[in-house]
């Protein structure tokens, strides 16, 4: 691709950033639309239900987007995205202990197939 042309990193690192991001706004907007419904508030509860929708549907794309790569099984995926705000914690969670790399089997053993 000519935009990353003189990139070291590969697409997998660029990919998990967003997705860091966007796992921690899902829960945040999750919060925040809990509050308002039970505030009463139905103004703030629409628009932030519209808000969170979207988001949460774009954590749901951007996980199975990266799930292959990441080695993470259909169960997980599927798992992080049903569970909500807490699924997009484990996903955050997991990808700050993993990194790029979507699993905690070092190198040296995946090369000799482990």
């Amino acid at each position: 691709m000519p935009d990353f042309a003189d990139s070291t990193t590969t697409e997998l690192e660029r990919k998990i950033p967003p997705l860091r991001v966007v796992a921690l706004t899902e829960t945040v907007t999750y919060c925040v639309l809990a509050f308002f419904w039970l505030s009463g508030n139905r103004p703030g509860r629409l628009l932030m239900g519209s808000a969170h929708g979207m988001v949460a549907m774009a954590f749901a794309a951007m996980v199975i987007g990266v799930r292959a790569d990441l080695r993470w099984t259909w169960k997980y995926a599927l798992a992080a995205i049903g569970l909500g705000p807490i699924g997009s914690l484990m996903v955050y969670a997991r990808l700050k202990r993993e990194g790029p790399g979507g699993s905690r089997v070092s190198p040296e053993r995946n090369a000799a197939g482990a």
